[in-house]
């Protein structure tokens, strides 16, 4: 039987919004080795890694998140100007990004007790178009809004950290041609990938490969890649790898791993947004239940909240 144009909707948005769970998964794996060129290359911070500390911690309110880049940035000299530094991802527009990052200023400053320096960085394909400010009457607050397609990709390619050279595939090309940058970016993983000695006698070059891959999908230039693999006399499957099948990571995902990245998923404020849609255009509770793989109760529950 053929699906209804309701079903269909319901459909995308669940798959756009796993596709992005996906790059954000890769994003996070490569923010270590890449975070102080994020910080000062890209946003211009200047901010040395000794005065950086992590902060391992979830944040814990009606829905439990894990900042992208969550660090505490010290100064030995200037111990006053001690701030937290939190850095988000966005593959999408959010509609609500201003709340959900005054949330987390809220959040963090009230058991940190020091400012908060945040920013969003937008990696989307579609323009950008996000709020940053909210003001009311009793009210004021603001992030930092960044759009990396005003970063060009070459701040990238002279990176030796392959997983720094990932990120090129997100920024901009300025008017050069697409194949050709791409070409660049990948080859030039490949060769730190293979040549480098702590990459010795590992598979490593097959999951850069991989994420390369996937992340080129968000700027919509993944067609190119079967190309520019073959160019390169690099035999490669994308579905067959074992980092594709197991969400990119070399292994198999731990069960405890796996159940926290569920709950996540599923208390995401966008599966949130996109039941609402569901209820609203008339669905069945246990439709949605079905379709967004949470519970009934899970569904009455945000519908509630909502109203």
């Amino acid at each position: 039987m053929a699906k209804s144009k309701k079903e269909t909707d319901l459909e995308k948005l669940k798959n756009e919004q796993a596709q992005a769970n996906k790059f954000d998964k890769i994003i996070k794996e490569n923010i270590l080795p890449s975070v102080l060129t994020l910080i000062n290359q890209v946003l211009k911070l200047n901010i040395a890694l000794e005065n950086l500390s992590d902060i391992p911690e979830q944040i814990q309110t009606t829905t439990e998140r894990e900042p992208d880049v969550l660090k505490m940035v010290n100064s030995p000299n200037e111990p006053q100007k001690k701030f937290i530094l939190h850095i988000e991802f966005q593959t999408l527009n959010n509609e609500e990004m201003q709340q959900r990052m005054m949330e987390y200023y809220a959040i963090l400053h009230r058991k940190h007790k020091v400012p908060l320096l945040q920013f969003v960085i937008y990696i989307g394909h579609d323009k950008m178009n996000m709020e940053s400010e909210i003001q009311h009457e009793d009210i004021s607050f603001r992030y930092n809004l960044f759009d990396m397609e005003s970063v060009n990709y070459t701040k990238f390619l002279d990176s030796d950290v392959p997983e720094v050279v990932i990120l090129g595939v997100l920024s901009s090309f300025g008017q050069e041609n697409k194949e050709e940058v791409l070409e660049k970016l990948l080859t030039k993983i490949v060769t730190l990938s293979t040549t480098l000695p702590r990459y010795k006698n590992t598979n490593i070059k097959d999951k850069f490969v991989t994420q390369f891959s996937m992340l080129s999908k968000v700027k919509k230039l993944h067609n190119f890649i079967p190309q520019i693999l073959r160019k390169m006399a690099l035999t490669f499957n994308i579905e067959e790898d074992e980092f594709y099948k197991t969400g990119f990571q070399s292994g198999a995902i731990q069960e405890r791993e796996k159940a926290n990245l569920e709950k996540k998923l599923e208390k995401e404020q966008l599966i949130q947004k996109n039941i609402l849609k569901a209820h609203n255009k008339g669905m069945k509770i246990h439709d949605i239940a079905d379709i967004f793989d949470v519970s009934i109760e899970e569904v009455k529950k945000i519908i509630k909240n909502a109203k």
